[in-house]
């Protein structure tokens, strides 16, 4: 596999920074993983990082060096997360209604294909084409009230960026009601292709306006412009801002290659050689060698010493063993 990926977190006016971000590849698959620890609760960051450390876990205990099934992996990764948050808050003692949450997105990329798994409203952008013109744009639908209530027609999508409850969600990992895990399907990636994990306080500020500040230019600008640009957006009272972001390097089916799974030995198919293309070859190789690696061998001679007061080093020419004869032709 072959790809680009950038990550970058800030605090922005928070007093603690409450996001979680990691990514961990094999040769045959790569994991991101964001989790965005819920305000209002205790431990929120605890939380976005129980849920990032299990499912990096399980990624790393299952994918040797694939997964079986991405889609399943993800699911019963994101319900270990929510198990550990629970069994955290039990041993701190917390009430349920206190208890630490947090929303989640993740994404394996194996095969070529992409499949994700998200719970709340931390969102996953799959970028086709290129910004602003030729890009179409897939995206994940946030599990939150105003998403509900933009989907019913009762608010337009304008107006629930300043929604008073926009940052009510209906899904997440932790708390006493189990958790919605949306899981989308496989879906092939194509050269160039851009896909970003972020929280809330990444997309939220610029609404429509993240896809053109991250297709615009390389990703290692690209990602901390955005966040720039989130922050100036929010203003002194910025959430957290987190964004995983990773750029598909699709391999050219015109291109040989050898493949190199080690599952898969291969064969390489050598030119033939010829007694005359061998006899060249040691002629040229004698031609490199001083005179008395080789020609004291042929003549019965010993080899010359050399010369006093010389410093020879230990395994140089003037100590090789001597060449043997020439090969004959063919008969």
């Amino acid at each position: 596999m072959k790809y680009t990926i950038v990550h970058d977190s800030r605090i922005g006016g928070r007093d603690i920074n409450q996001d979680r971000a990691a990514w961990l590849a094999t040769d045959d698959a790569l994991l991101m993983v964001v989790a965005d620890g819920m305000g209002g609760h205790l431990q929120g960051e605890i939380a976005a990082q129980l849920a990032v450390d299990t499912v990096v876990e399980s990624f790393r205990r299952e994918a040797l060096p694939r997964l079986a099934d991405p889609g399943r992996f993800l699911v019963a990764a994101f319900e270990r997360a929510h198990a550990n948050i629970l069994n955290h808050a039990h041993a701190c003692q917390i009430a349920a209604h206190a208890a630490p949450r947090t929303t989640c997105i993740a994404c394996v990329v194996q095969d070529g294909q992409a499949c994700w798994a998200h719970a709340g409203d931390s969102r996953l952008y799959l970028i086709h084409g290129h910004a602003p013109d030729g890009a179409s744009v897939l995206r994940t639908r946030d599990h939150s009230v105003v998403q509900r209530m933009v989907d019913d027609g009762t608010i337009s999508g304008d107006e629930a960026a300043s929604h008073p409850m926009r940052n009510r969600v209906f899904s997440c990992l932790g708390g006493s009601v189990a958790p919605h895990i949306e899981v989308a399907s496989m879906v092939s990636l194509e050269d160039g292709d851009l896909i970003a994990l972020c929280t809330d306080g990444a997309w939220s500020p610029l609404g429509e306006r993240l896809v053109n500040e991250l297709a615009c230019a390389p990703l290692t600008r690209s990602v901390p412009n955005l966040l720039d640009a989130a922050e100036r957006a929010a203003g002194p009272r910025a959430d957290n801002l987190t964004v995983i972001a990773m750029r598909w390097d699709a391999p050219n089916p015109d291109s040989p290659t050898i493949n190199q799974r080690p599952d898969a030995p291969h064969r390489l198919q050598l030119a033939p050689i010829s007694d005359e293309d061998i006899e060249l070859a040691v002629a040229d190789i004698r031609r490199r060698i001083p005179y008395t690696a080789w020609a004291a061998a042929e003549e019965g001679h010993s080899q010359t010493p050399a010369p006093s007061g010389t410093s020879v080093p230990e395994g140089s020419l003037s100590n090789a063993l001597p060449l043997p004869p020439s090969p004959s032709r063919g008969r």
